[in-house]
């Protein structure tokens, strides 16, 4: 009802008499003629919901028209007067009522429409154009209150000899239409709304299938960072949709410059859909044009097209209404992640973005040396827009897998580990409760050996978030490290039910937590959903440990030797210190059969094998690291230059030459018949174990020649004798 409260100040009986008329004689019984029923009535307004959109606009015009009628002859100070929005969608119902975005929409189009007036949404226009005697003027798409994706809009037309009218939307008056209807809104709020709710028709199932994104085009140089930016957001945002198939990425790029017809694109990638565009950048105002040709489509296939203009600070949202309309125009049916994703604006600097884009593909390659390459991207987003939370985000993910990794040769870790935790707070000093930044947070602590506060923040997390899918996994990591696998297993299915599309880089890091937990089933099922173009030696390498557990042995060493083509220094005893976040030890055990069930060694290139009678003893070791020796060294594991400062007080310094003069400090011990060192900068600071192997051919009195197999290679050196 628009104008309540002045209507109820002005006459409050003679108000609440006719409004009690209205919702007898009016609304009560066309609802009944046209099937809908009655939620709720609040006093100035009422929520409705039919099974059909025919019979919901159909009411909305009866109700509109009886109510002009009743009040025709009412001082016009005096009239009453409805708004009517219709939408469709889906809703959750709690005992005599029903919540969810449906109805939030078809408030939000009452508050659009006029006095007297119906407003419907685009899915509820797709179902009744042709099907009822009425006009409709489409608005285009509108930023309404308290939903942050444009809706797209249409004004019923009631007037009888409108009947059959179409008034399509003009271009050019895009963004002038925007800005004022903006406003309309707001000005619109402040009455209570009459909204009709209706459900989805069979009709409107998804149909979707193959998506070819093709590189936007640069109608002038300077436009190429707008158009570089758009292609990367479109493809990123749209392959994370379950029901998009994606033609891959380094396919989609080959097509750069490239006019491709739909018949074309079927004949050559078996794929339905293209979306094209370009962009065009014009004394400081941009222009974006974007189109969706169908190959199942007449004509020359196109279903829907759009022009926009506007700054460059608006390239983002502009990105946001073409994935939402051509998500639409598909027939895909988006999840709330799914949605989150598509409506995402993080920045509004494109350049800032388009780095930002290209450092977090090279992340999610999960290739070691592309963590180097995307690094410095995310930092170079940051720089150009410090608000830029994804970016952060972004960088704190490379700098923790750098310091989770023990990469020293990509950066020193405990720098990275300081830069991850101080992007982390930086975040959510912006976002108290950022699902991405809190879950980094938790496999922090896990990594640090703090599994209660781990586990109480992911459980805190995941009440206040049931949905979000990054939260579920690290609670199910947080559960697996304390042996519930049981419950952390179910976490990983709810992290799989609430997810996006799971790129490669995913699914390998769930398989791997569903081996933690027990179910090398499901990994297994995981890793091999993985094209075979997309797998990465990580991958490999689980696979080998899936197929050993299934029973599937020649399969588990095939991957294993794969794995080792590129990592030929790579052995269990590396591995070994992931695995003290673990309470149980059989979790180690049960990996340790695996790997070396599949031919992974034990020690760098199984040097261990055979020199059992030149293991050094624990009393040898003792002597050779007193005073009366003293060890030299020419070379490190991988053969270029290395020295140690050893201690007495039990620290050391470790000097390699690609550390570029920074050491490795920590301390050192002779633990049984092992040497142990515990550097913080390296596996978070746990002991690393070593025997030692003395040379007897070359060895003397007085020069014991030596060979250390530590985790990530072999260290030749020589103890010379000081005193006897």
């Amino acid at each position: 009802m628009v104008a309540y409260s002045r209507l109820i100040e002005q006459n409050e009986a003679d108000t609440l008499a006719r409004q009690k008329v209205i919702q007898k004689e009016v609304i009560e019984p066309l609802a009944s003629e046209y099937g809908g029923r009655i939620v709720k009535t609040t006093g100035d307004g009422a929520l409705i919901e039919f099974d059909s959109a025919v019979n919901a606009v159909s009411w909305a015009a009866a109700f509109q028209r009886r109510v002009a009628h009743l009040e025709e002859e009412s001082e016009e100070h005096k009239r009453i007067a409805y708004r009517v929005g219709v939408n469709a969608g889906e809703v959750v119902f709690d005992d005599n009522d029903v919540f969810g975005d449906g109805v939030n929409l078809a408030a939000r189009l009452e508050a659009l429409a006029d006095t007297g007036g119906i407003m419907i949404s685009e899915g509820v226009f797709r179902n009744v154009a042709g099907r009822v005697d009425f006009g409709f003027v489409d608005l285009g798409e509108q930023f309404v209150k308290n939903i942050a994706r444009p809706v797209h809009a249409y004004r019923v037309l009631l007037d009888e000899d409108d009947a059959g009218k179409f008034v399509p939307l003009p271009k050019s008056s895009v963004l002038r239409r925007r800005s004022i209807l903006a406003s309309a809104a707001v000005c619109a709020s402040v009455s209570i709304a009459l909204f009709v709710y209706i459900f989805l028709l069979p009709g409107d199932e998804p149909q979707v299938s193959g998506v070819l994104v093709v590189p936007f085009q640069a109608d002038d140089p300077s436009a190429q960072v707008l158009a570089d930016a758009a292609t990367e957001n479109l493809y990123l945002s749209f392959e994370r949709l379950n029901q998009l198939e994606m033609t891959p990425y380094s396919i989609a790029k080959s097509y750069e410059g490239i006019d491709v017809s739909t018949d074309e694109a079927t004949r050559d990638l078996g794929i339905r859909y293209v979306l094209d565009g370009s962009a065009k950048s014009n004394n400081g105002e941009i222009e974006l044009f974007a189109r969706l040709r169908d190959a199942l489509a007449s004509g020359d296939g196109v279903i829907w097209e759009q022009n926009f203009r506007g700054e460059a600070d608006q390239l983002l949202g502009m990105l946001v209404t073409v994935k939402l309309k051509a998500v639409g125009a598909m027939k895909a049916k988006l999840n709330d992640v799914e949605r989150s994703i598509l409506e995402n604006r993080p920045t509004q600097n494109p350049a800032a973005y388009l780095a930002y884009a290209n450092g977090k593909r090279l992340l999610e390659s999960k290739d070691f040396t592309d963590i180097a390459k995307a690094l410095p991207l995310f930092d170079e987003a940051i720089s150009m827009d410090p608000r830029f939370d994804d970016a952060k985000l972004g960088s704190a993910e490379a700098n923790f897998q750098i310091w989770e990794g023990s990469f020293n040769t990509i950066k020193y870790t405990l720098d990275a580990k300081t830069d991850f935790s101080e992007l982390i707070e930086q975040v959510l000093q912006n976002d108290p409760r950022n699902p991405e930044a809190t879950a980094l947070k938790v496999r922090a602590h896990l990594e640090q050996l703090e599994p209660d506060l781990a586990l109480a923040l992911a459980r805190g997390a995941v009440f206040k978030n049931p949905t979000n899918p990054a939260l579920r996994v690290v609670l199910g990591m947080s559960l697996t490290t304390e042996g519930n696998y049981e419950d952390a297993i179910a976490e990983f299915q709810e992290y799989e039910r609430h997810s996006p599309k799971l790129n490669s880089g995913e699914k390998g890091d769930l398989a791997w937590n569903y081996l933690r937990a027990g179910d090398s089933g499901r990994a297994l099922e995981l890793l091999k959903s993985i094209p075979e173009e997309d797998l990465r030696e990580q991958h490999h390498r689980h696979l080998a440990e899936a197929n050993f557990r299934e029973g599937n042995i020649k399969a588990a060493r095939a991957h294993m030797e794969l794995f080792l083509k590129n990592n030929v220094w790579l052995n269990l005893n590396w591995m070994k210190p992931w695995f003290e976040i673990y309470k149980d030890p059989q979790v180690f055990s049960v990996f340790e059969e695996a790997m070396l069930g599949s031919g992974l060694p034990e020690w760098p290139f199984n040097f261990n094998e055979g020199r059992e009678a030149d293991r050094i003893a624990h009393d040898e070791l003792v002597l050779l690291h007193s005073d009366s020796f003293i060890e030299q060294h020419s070379v490190g594991p991988f053969g270029a230059p290395y020295s140690e400062n050893r201690n007495s007080d039990g620290t050391i310094e470790l000097n390699f030459a690609w550390m570029n003069g920074v050491p490795l400090s920590g301390t050192w011990k002779v633990f049984g018949d092992q040497i142990c060192r515990n550097i913080p900068s390296v596996h978070q600071g746990r002991d690393l174990c070593h025997f030692l192997y003395l040379d007897p051919e070359k060895s003397t009195d007085d020069h014991r020649y030596v060979a250390a197999p530590w985790s990530f290679g072999i260290v030749n050196s020589v103890f010379v004798r000081t005193k006897k």
